[in-house]
């Protein structure tokens, strides 16, 4: 709130605790009032005072309990809903826009996670998500949104597309520029840009490994179908001077001790 937002807060006040048969307090007591919500938007302090009204409507509302409601309006999400948000960190190839807090609590789940523990790991991503979130709103620190960039390019450019739509991130701040009619990509950060030329890269290099891993599977292959022919061959070169041979007695020739077995009949 600004200092010029002084004359629009102290009539907010005055119309609220009319509606508790209240006057308006003194100044220093609207000082106090002033003190409390600065660190807040006007949208949200107003926000605040109607979710007051509706949950508390038979006590009037002190400059604290105001100032908790409007902590509790920072954009933030619920717990469930930020492990709900998180779980699309798991696949690698998503791109996932989520909250600091919610990235910091889940590289703490993470080692869990990885172990196949599902409970441990999302007590864990709640007790930290919670944690974290109390320590920020204590310092009245306001949400950021950042980027989780995923190796997949096509769904890397929806998530952020949607976020934009949904406004947790603004067209001119998102991270990755959203594609014109002309298809010409604009206004990717630097930063950014160097993120993704580093992931072409990447994906250039295991594109390499894989064409080298087929044609060596592909030498491979074609080594071992001209080793067999070449034994095939020398087989019926054999047969063809032995007409008399059978492959018994290659065997037998190969391995004396077949000589003692019985033949089955």
């Amino acid at each position: 709130m600004r200092a010029e937002d002084k004359p629009w807060f102290v009539r907010l006040l005055a119309d609220v605790l009319a509606g508790y048969d209240k006057s308006l307090p003194e100044k220093t007591d609207v000082n106090t009032w002033l003190s409390h919500l600065a660190p807040f938007s006007p949208s949200v302090i107003e926000q605040a005072f109607e979710n007051y009204r509706i949950e508390r409507p038979d006590f009037a509302p002190m400059p604290n309990s105001v100032a908790a409601r409007c902590k509790l309006l920072d954009g933030r999400p619920v717990e469930n809903e930020a492990w709900a948000i998180a779980q699309a960190g798991r696949d690698e190839a998503d791109t996932v826009v989520w909250t600091e807090e919610i990235a910091q609590a889940f590289e703490i789940a993470r080692p869990l996670l990885n172990n196949k523990d599902e409970i441990g790991g999302r007590m864990a991503f709640k007790d930290a998500y919670k944690r974290l979130v109390n320590e920020a709103r204590s310092i009245n620190r306001p949400a950021k949104w950042i980027v989780s960039s995923g190796w997949d390019i096509d769904r890397q450019q929806l998530a952020i597309e949607r976020a934009v739509r949904t406004g947790l991130l603004s067209a001119p701040q998102a991270p990755l520029a959203l594609t014109n009619e002309s298809k010409e990509s604009v206004g990717k950060p630097k930063g950014l840009q160097a993120v993704l030329n580093e992931i072409a890269k990447l994906n250039k290099v295991i594109e390499k490994f894989r064409r080298m891993n087929s044609a060596r599977l592909a030498q491979e292959e074609s080594a071992d179908t001209a080793r067999r022919q070449e034994l095939d061959e020398k087989v019926q070169a054999y047969l063809r001077k032995h007409p008399d041979a059978r492959y018994g007695q290659l065997l037998v020739a190969r391995d004396p001790t077949l000589q003692d077995r019985p033949t089955e009949k």
